[in-house]
């Protein structure tokens, strides 16, 4: 194989797995571990390392099984993922999917058999099947109307941080589960207004996403009362823990930025949905592709305030031990 085959042959990989989203991927990693380490001691355990490596390896299968599956979709609206599907060749993409979900079955099994602690098995075998179900026809569930934000919520959002969560906790950790579903809440109000800029073309697909199920107008509409209701559900859950744990009331400020990036946000989805209102369909799809284009920034800074707010709190369970 000549080195620009070999060359070109990584980067297919590499986009199939969809490695851009990886640093999205880290707050939600680090978010249950800030929130739950009472010391550094898991971190020296093997069983650690496997469960991360575990999670990456199932968001990767999900983004695997999204490219298969939309391969000839993706063929006119995001040709380089269809471009690397077929130059990998339909079977091997199929094959790594496969294999992907074999492997994290085994490891999952394996955590669960050393760490004791059974529940990770069919998490992670009901992850699979979520993500499978998301992407792969009869079921498709991003084409099932509200089931797509349901859907979504639990594979990117609830399900991981759980399962980092019992990484280190022997039971579900009810603080990881209310911060994991208010946060969900918040991404997914911001992920509705990215869905919402495919408005046409998933319209034209036939492809019955939140948005068009809902319409335009709703689906932005739902997209910022999701936003709100999120970053209040963080915010009390934040306060609570604070104030179960510091000693000093200036734990408050730790909080701002996260307050901070939730407000930006909700100005910024409020101000599309008033600008969309009374506009025409037509008028009202510009404006959201136009407001769609700050949809990494909302992301980033919402992850990465309430990742920057939860290691304050780590380090404030730290000075009380």
């Amino acid at each position: 194989m000549a080195a620009t085959d070999k060359l070109r042959w990584i980067i297919y990989m590499l986009r199939i797995r969809r490695v851009e989203f990886r640093i999205a991927e880290i707050p939600i990693v680090l978010v249950p571990i800030f929130l739950l380490m009472r010391d550094t001691a898991v971190l020296k355990t093997f069983a650690f390392w496997e469960g991360i490596f575990l999670f990456f390896l199932l968001f990767a299968f999900g983004d695997m099984i999204n490219c298969l599956a939309d391969r000839d979709l993706d063929a006119v609206y995001k040709p380089h993922l269809s471009e690397a599907v077929y130059g990998l060749g339909v079977g091997f993409v199929t094959f790594q999917v496969i294999a992907s979900a074999i492997v994290a079955l085994a490891i999952s099994l394996h955590l669960s058999w050393v760490l004791n602690r059974w529940i990770l098995f069919p998490l992670v075998a009901v992850g699979l099947l979520l993500g499978t179900a998301y992407s792969v026809k009869p079921v498709q569930l991003k084409g099932r109307g509200l089931a797509q934000l349901i859907c979504l919520w639990l594979i990117i959002f609830v399900g991981p941080m759980i399962f980092v969560g019992l990484l280190i906790n022997e039971t579900p950790s009810l603080t990881v589960l209310i911060f994991a579903a208010g946060f969900g809440m918040v991404q997914m109000g911001v992920i509705l207004v990215n869905t919402a800029e495919d408005y046409p073309e998933d319209l034209e697909a036939n492809i019955k996403t939140t948005i068009v199920s809902l319409g335009l107008h709703r689906g932005i509409a739902l997209a910022f009362w999701l936003t709100i209701v999120g970053a209040v559900f963080v915010t009390a859950a934040l306060c609570i823990l604070f104030f179960q744990h510091a000693a000093n009331p200036l734990w408050m400020i730790a909080v701002l930025p996260f307050v901070i990036a939730s407000r930006f946000v909700i100005s910024d989805i409020a101000k599309l949905k008033n600008s969309i209102a009374n506009s025409t369909l037509e008028e009202s799809i510009q404006k959201v592709k136009h407001s769609a284009k700050r949809v990494p920034l909302w992301i980033t800074i919402i992850a990465w305030s309430a990742l920057a707010t939860t290691f304050v709190y780590m380090m404030t369970k730290a000075t009380r031990l």
